[in-house]
């Protein structure tokens, strides 16, 4: 039988969670006017909205144990989808420049891409006294994003917090930077290649869930 006294710290903490999102909508919502404005010459990117849903947040929290659940930066985010490399980089500027004020953080994951391979650009702002994380993509770094969350959830091996077994990672890793290669116009080096073709056997056992 659960102890009472358990139950009603459980419920506790939930309140304050959803409580704690909820109060990150009406500053997301602002931010997101406030970024459109600075988007409009890249005429109509992308640009999509969400709360972190409560079980990510836990699950956050268990990652992260010594984390505090108001220093978390993404329970609101931001994610603009811009046409290149140079876009993410002059909206970055200016935001950079006109928002210094505001800005909490800023992390160029493109020139220091995470262990995982995933690429972007991103920018924790304070608005209300509430942070909010924007993630400025383009259409390439958003792809690869998509698909290792796709994976994370299918195969529930968390692809995009660096986990799982080491020749799946490392199959994203190489495929991020083959993604890198292309926008920047560059060949992709012969030795990448080989070694996505040695572990393309081995990812059928992977992917081939997709048809089950």
């Amino acid at each position: 039988m659960e102890d009472p006294d358990v139950v009603r710290g459980l419920i506790a903490a939930n309140d304050v969670i959803e409580w704690w999102r909820r109060t990150h909508a009406y500053p997301l919502t602002k931010v997101n006017a406030g970024l459109r404005h600075y988007l409009n010459p890249y005429g109509r990117p992308s640009v999509t909205q969400r709360l972190k849903k409560w079980p990510t947040i836990i699950y956050k929290l268990q990652r992260h144990p010594t984390m505090r659940l108001s220093a978390m930066q993404d329970v609101g985010g931001l994610r603009a989808i811009l046409p290149n490399q140079l876009a993410v980089d002059e909206i970055a500027q200016r935001l950079g420049r006109n928002w210094r004020s505001r800005l909490a953080a800023e992390n160029d994951y493109v020139r220091q891409p995470k262990e995982s391979g995933y690429r972007a650009v991103h920018l924790v702002v304070n608005q209300d006294e509430r942070r909010i994380e924007l993630q400025l993509r383009t259409p390439w770094q958003d792809m690869w994003a998509q698909s290792a969350e796709e994976d994370t959830a299918r195969l529930g091996l968390g692809l995009k917090f660096g986990l799982g077994p080491d020749d799946l990672r490392e199959y994203y890793r190489l495929m991020a930077d083959v993604v890198a290669a292309r926008e920047e116009g560059k060949l992709v080096d012969e030795g990448l290649v080989a070694r996505l073709a040695e572990l393309h056997p081995q990812m059928r056992r992977y992917f081939s869930r997709h048809r089950e």
